[in-house]
């Protein structure tokens, strides 16, 4: 009968995938992840590059010119070859904020690509549970086919035995085509969850076969709202790479405001070569001051400015989105919890209903539409119940990434 089907209750599990593995699946079959992985080598290569670029460069120069010899109309020329270094101070004072502000770009990328994983896995729970459920509901709808046609074959021995009438057999033919309809549905629910999972995790279909009992595992209960809130304000990813493009866009802004300043080269090395028809040789040196006369520097610090502005809007819109998400995520899993504990008393009531019903049938006390009622009662108390447990399982181990907790 249907009602042994209640396991007491436990949930399925498929045998040969576990949750983390089909997070760490989803994870590396995932092009998010891969784009966001590849943004990080960009900026890790970049802050190699800030970090390279600034410093002593090594200079050559020749010189020749024509020059006045010592006779009236006479020319000789001037030949100066310099080896030597050169360095610019202006681009010595923009190192520290340009190497900050790749670090900081960096760092950004960086807490995208978590961000992608964790969004990863979040997907890979809801595709997993709900898998999950679709089997579960499956294997309850082929019970109640099961026993509706046991429910079928007792009514029509009873209407050849002359102890009911044939409306009996009516209904059981009914719940037996009732029955064939929502196991239909349930076989089609499992094919799409099961591809759901399939695309999302890049699994094999032959992953999914085999399913294998457990009993439900303990979880921590979701904590208060607000606490869920703070805890992921300083943990999740999203935020931290929201707070890294702002250290960089502030970094920015000192970047461009020393673009606007006076450069200063300066270089020193040995010469050599012939001036007025006399070998020289020995040190030189170089100062070369550029004064910028142009507003283009004070334009470029305007516009950092206006991306700071908007790095800042963005972090303010991702805490918001995180507050809301969160603390939502937070009520779920409490409300679910509790959906639960009611979803298993009214399973505990429809089974004894159920049996007091047959058991009244069989002794003319009930009527068969009673226990038609009764049984499509049960059977919806017990799908109820299958998604409701799968739900807290979703929604528990979601809310322990909204709230920034790792466990792949």
């Amino acid at each position: 009968m249907i009602h042994a089907l209640v396991l007491g209750v436990t949930l399925q599990t498929f045998a040969h995938l576990s949750l983390a593995d089909a997070e760490r699946a989803a994870i590396a079959h995932s092009p998010d992840v891969a784009a966001a992985s590849a943004r990080v080598d960009e900026a890790r290569a970049n802050l190699a590059a800030a970090k390279a670029s600034y410093g002593p460069a090594l200079t050559a120069n020749y010189n020749a010119a024509p020059q006045g010899g010592n006779a009236p109309g006479e020319t000789i020329e001037q030949r100066l070859t310099t080896l030597g270094a050169q360095v610019t101070l202006g681009d010595l004072l923009a190192y520290a904020p340009a190497a900050a502000e790749a670090n900081a770009q960096l760092v950004a990328a960086q807490a995208d690509l978590r961000d992608a994983q964790r969004t990863e896995r979040i997907a890979a729970i809801s595709a997993y549970f709900g898998a999950l459920d679709a089997h579960a509901t499956l294997g309850a709808r082929e019970a109640a086919l099961t026993d509706a046609r046991a429910q079928a074959r007792a009514a029509k021995l009873r209407f050849d035995a002359g102890d009911a009438p044939k409306l009996d057999v009516v209904r059981a033919d009914v719940a037996i085509a009732l029955a064939q309809a929502d196991l239909a549905r349930a076989r089609a629910d499992v094919q799409n969850a099961d591809d759901v999972l399939e695309q999302t995790a890049g699994l094999d279909p032959s992953a999914l076969n085999t399913v294998d009992m457990r009993a439900p595992q303990p979880h921590r209960l979701a904590i208060e709202p607000s606490a869920a809130v703070a805890s992921a304000l300083a943990s999740r990813p999203e935020i931290a790479a929201a707070q890294a493009d702002v250290s960089a866009e502030e970094h920015a802004v000192e970047v461009a405001r020393r673009g606007g300043l006076p450069l200063l080269t300066l270089s020193a090395g040995e010469t050599s070569g012939t001036d007025s028809g006399i070998n020289v040789h020995g040190p030189s040196a170089n100062v070369q001051l550029t004064l910028p006369v142009i507003g283009a520097a004070h334009d470029r610090v305007l516009a950092e400015r206006a991306r700071l502005a908007q790095a800042r809007a963005m972090l303010e819109k991702a805490r918001r989105s995180v507050t809301i998400e969160v603390a939502s995520a937070a009520r779920t899993a409490i409300g679910d919890e509790a959906a639960l504990r009611a979803s298993d008393r009214a399973l505990e009531q429809a089974r004894a209903e159920f049996a007091a019903v047959r058991e009244g049938y069989r002794s003319g006390a009930s009527s068969s539409l009673d226990v038609e009622s009764a049984r499509v009662t049960y059977e919806q108390a017990l799908v109820n119940d299958i998604s409701a447990r799968y739900a807290l399982e979703r929604a528990q181990a979601t809310f322990e990434l909204e709230i920034g907790d790792s466990h792949a």
